[in-house]
């Protein structure tokens, strides 16, 4: 994981339980539409899951990734 990643995955892991971070938050701080950044957070735990993370954390990470990839269509 580069360092990019890892600061998706920080902030990503910051804001999930709130439902993820806001547009504009992730569009500032990673250049990036709410679809792109939340394809490669997928990705990244799906390919390379976080130590850091319980299960039950990762869990619920990828079901706010879901939900906002739906969201993002």
């Amino acid at each position: 994981m580069d360092n990019k990643q890892q600061q998706m995955i920080d902030f990503e892991r910051r804001w999930y339980p709130l439902g993820g971070g806001s547009s504009s938050a992730i569009t500032e701080r990673f250049g990036l539409d709410d679809r792109d950044f939340f394809r490669e957070v997928d990705r990244i735990v799906e390919s390379d899951p976080p130590e850091t993370l319980t299960s039950a954390e990762l869990r619920r990470m990828r079901s706010v990734i879901r939900r906002r990839l739906w969201m993002a269509r």
